[in-house]
């Protein structure tokens, strides 16, 4: 009987963490689809000039977006590579940022289809 009532716990046991890792890849996929998204909405729209002058097209062309995975934490995230980057965000009391407001247009969406996630 012993024998029994461990393998069913193995067995729950083991079926809770692949329920978890699965969940982990739909949440990851997920950060990956809204990265891609927020990266394709700035560059849309930086060609046109609306966050800031682009003098020599390198700070749009080098805005990157990732999804990361660090331990239990998953997200996604736009930046710049160069260091005027920081100007570009913060100057001008951020009147021409556009990554956090992109993050932010983007943040209500992706909150629901995470929960989304979670009911199904």
């Amino acid at each position: 009987m012993a024998t029994s009532e461990n393998s069913n716990v193995y067995e729950i046991n083991h079926n809770i963490e692949i329920a978890y890792q699965k969940r982990r890849i739909a949440v990851y996929a997920l950060c990956l689809n809204y990265a891609a998204r927020a990266l394709r909405y700035f560059r849309q729209e930086q060609r046109q000039e609306w966050y800031w002058d682009n003098q020599t097209n390198i700070a749009m062309n080098t805005v990157f977006s990732k999804a990361f995975k660090e331990d239990d934490t998953l997200g996604f995230f736009l930046a710049h590579t160069q260091q005027y980057g920081i100007k570009l965000e913060l100057g001008n009391n951020r009147r021409h940022a556009a990554l956090r407001p992109i993050i932010n247009k983007y943040l209500p969406k992706f909150q629901a289809d995470l929960a989304n996630l979670y009911e199904g």
